[in-house]
């Protein structure tokens, strides 16, 4: 079961529990700009373990399985030191150090560019990612995959 709640200040908390450790996804019921960059932020209250979520874009509002990251729209950072390129599992690239509690991630998806960038927020430091050929014909909506229960997150507005 993945409980959304509408907070304050825009903001809508994720929390994924499950009987079993099983596989799914929650996605934005509104696209991105197709014309313009639009910004998001997100809370790691639980990541939930090692490599069971991701948080990025995807191109469909409703993938054709509950292993969502494998859709070849699926771009995003994983929990462990993994990404998700084009709906392709990668580990160890560009130093990526996984997601932790208390970490705040500023996403920010450029259509014109078809990049997806992510300013990394933690423990006082900055550190900065992206991914390119984030081409989204079909448009594109704001993402994350579960696995692992207890994963709980925080979308905000960027501020």
């Amino acid at each position: 079961l993945t409980t959304v709640t509408k907070g304050e200040a825009a903001s809508v908390t994720v929390d994924y529990s499950s009987s079993n450790d099983a596989n799914n996804y929650a996605i934005s019921s509104i696209e991105l700009h197709r014309s313009r960059p639009s910004q998001w932020q997100v809370e790691v209250i639980h990541p939930g373990s090692s490599s069971g979520m991701v948080l990025g874009i995807i191109g469909k509002r409703k993938p054709a399985s509950s292993f969502s990251y494998r859709d070849a729209s699926s771009f995003g950072w994983c929990s462990g030191n993994s990404m998700v390129v084009a709906g392709s599992y990668q580990v160890g690239r560009v130093s990526w150090p996984g997601w932790e509690a208390g970490d705040k991630g500023i996403f920010t998806y450029s259509p014109s560019n078809a990049s997806l960038s992510l300013r990394l927020v933690r423990g006082g430091g900055v550190r900065e990612f992206s991914i390119g050929n984030c081409r989204m014909p079909d448009g594109a909506f704001i993402y994350c995959h579960f696995y692992k229960n207890g994963t709980a997150l925080r979308f905000t507005r960027a501020a």
